[in-house]
């Protein structure tokens, strides 16, 4: 019954992103690298869905959350070996992790099912990423809580804001 419920919500979300009028960061008066008219508001608004920032992780004898066939996305780092649960990126999208001296930020996008891992040092600098609320193609496009300039997933660079172009 619970997924019955899940699915019905997902399928929503879907909807609703795909129907809405386009809408950019109106806060905003740069220019973006993306058409302004293919950016579309996902529903929650910035933040709206929260990213995971410092993760906690279980050793796998101690998961009794997953079955064997649920999905994960794997990441490895020197000796580090991460694995992150579609069940919770599903809500999250975003977790901000740090290995070994790597920050990194995973980027899910439950919509097109694609993720992303990208380093999130930028000249010099460490940042967090959040959800911006905004899609590109039915993609997930996040914001680096530095500058506030807008990412996309789908392109791997930085589409409006002070950061623009960097990838």
């Amino acid at each position: 019954m619970k997924l019955k419920y899940l699915n019905l919500i997902a399928l929503l979300v879907l909807f609703y992103a795909c129907e809405k009028e386009s809408v950019p960061d109106t806060e905003s008066e740069g220019n973006w690298l993306i058409p302004q008219n293919e950016i579309r508001d996902g529903g929650p608004g910035k933040d709206g869905i929260p990213s995971i920032d410092n993760p906690e992780f279980v050793a796998v004898n101690d998961i009794d959350f997953l079955s064997e066939d649920d999905l994960v996305v794997g990441v490895k780092v020197g000796a580090e070996i991460r694995a992150y649960p579609h069940l919770i990126l599903d809500w999250h999208e975003i977790v901000n992790d740090q290995l070994e001296d790597l920050s990194l930020a995973l980027n899910y996008c439950p919509l097109t099912g694609t993720a992303i891992g990208w380093k999130s040092k930028i000249d010099g600098k460490v940042t967090t990423f959040g959800v911006s609320g905004l899609l590109y193609n039915t993609n997930l496009m996040p914001y680096d809580r530095l500058t506030n300039s807008t990412w996309s997933q789908m392109r791997l660079d930085c589409v409006e804001g002070e950061l623009q172009g960097k990838v």
